[in-house]
């Protein structure tokens, strides 16, 4: 038996069983880290560039990457990344060399990355930290609901000749613009949501309404063009613990994902969620409201991958677990192997899984980059042989 690339994602995805391959799905390299400067000097580059033209707008679309990796699932649209207009000003002068994001608060700072002198744009803190300083930018710049781009027009068409395109190469997942509960806090800070998730509830509860409205409203416009995965990230923990108590979570973050979910099975959709940290505890809460898939399980964070798969993987679809910021960064080629045959392994068994990198690539050396790729394709088969 072999699948289509588009076949093995979606008997992965709905849970029916063991396709022929597991799965393969990467974040991609971050261009002003180490690892994309080695993919330059080592010519993988230039011997799978690729472009690809949709014959209905004869659109061009970049394929290099995902040819790469070889991968089966890929986060990329044809609506692009303008879902919504952001715009960025001068911060304040309390804030020097720092832009401020006018829609949700965040402040960010340019600065060079250490390992390749590039330029990156740093999250510095937010700036949004009262009611009145929310409503101010949002009165004079537009609220979230506001900014959606209406000049994209989510034709089926569109879809269907990029889906089209790109089959050779990966199935597409689209992107929802807000991350809701990572937008809030990173605009507030966290402090100020401790404070006013005990003295203003209510303002906590407005501002991820708004964001979720913004998400389900392009799941919506995204449904109509025949979109049947999306994806979104919503970071929920910290290394070895998790940003909120349960209870917090379940009062001001979960009702906010709960509608996205619910927008996307009204829809027909499935939906992956993307989420750092250890947020193991909350799993369950989102299984039970809808979710589809959880992308990332960082092992440094402690994300126990072999008992998540146990108790969790008959309703719950498994993505990523490579070790990113450990294993793959700092080990040797030999510990990559290991990690990826321990992965597969573990949560690869009945199928359900996804193999790839927790997070995008940033400095992780060649050597293990060439490792870590090479052992997925070796040990990626049904049956698993490991």
């Amino acid at each position: 038996m072999t699948l289509s690339k588009r076949e093995r994602v979606f008997k992965t995805l709905e849970l029916d069983g063991e396709p022929d391959m597991v799965p393969i799905h990467y974040f991609g390299l971050e261009q002003t880290g180490s690892s994309f400067q080695a993919f330059i000097k080592s010519g993988e580059r230039e011997k799978y560039q690729r472009w690809v033209i949709s014959t209905f707008s004869n659109k061009k679309y970049y394929l290099t990457e995902p040819r790469f990796w070889n991968v089966d699932l890929w986060g990329m649209d044809p609506f692009g990344e303008t879902k919504i207009k952001i715009r960025y000003k001068d911060a304040p002068p309390e804030y020097p060399n720092c832009r401020l994001n006018t829609m949700d608060g965040r402040l960010y700072q340019t600065v060079k990355q250490v390992n390749t002198g590039l330029e990156y744009a740093w999250y510095v803190g937010g700036f949004f930290k009262t009611p009145e300083i929310l409503h101010e930018y949002w009165d004079g710049h537009g609220k979230p609901t506001e900014l959606i781009n209406d000049r994209i027009k989510y034709n089926p068409q569109v879809w269907e000749g990029f889906v089209e395109a790109v089959a050779p190469y990966f199935y597409p997942m689209a992107n929802l613009p807000l991350n809701p509960s990572e937008v809030l806090i990173g605009g507030i800070n966290f402090n100020r949501f401790a404070y006013y998730i005990r003295k203003n509830p209510q303002f906590i509860h407005e501002v991820m309404d708004e964001y979720t409205k913004v998400n389900i409203e392009i799941i919506n416009r995204l449904a109509e063009a025949g979109v049947d995965i999306v994806t979104f990230g919503d970071d929920l923990g910290y290394k070895e613990n998790q940003f909120f108590s349960l209870k917090v979570f379940r009062e001001f973050i979960l009702p906010y994902h709960k509608r996205i979910y619910q927008a996307c099975k009204k829809n027909s959709m499935l939906v992956v969620l993307h989420s750092c940290g250890k947020v193991d505890p909350f799993l369950p809460d989102l299984v039970d409201i809808g979710l589809n898939c959880i992308q990332s399980l960082e092992a440094t964070a402690g994300v126990n991958l072999a008992y998540l798969k146990e108790t969790l993987g008959d309703r719950l679809c498994f993505m990523g677990g490579l070790d990113s910021s450990g294993i793959l960064t700092y080990g040797t080629p030999e510990d990559v192997v290991e990690n990826v045959k321990y992965s597969i392994k573990v949560a690869g068994q009945g199928g359900g899984y996804f193999v790839g990198p927790s997070h995008d690539i940033i400095n992780i050396p060649w050597e293990n980059i060439m490792a870590m790729r090479a052992a997925i394709e070796k040990y990626r088969k049904y049956p698993l042989k490991l």
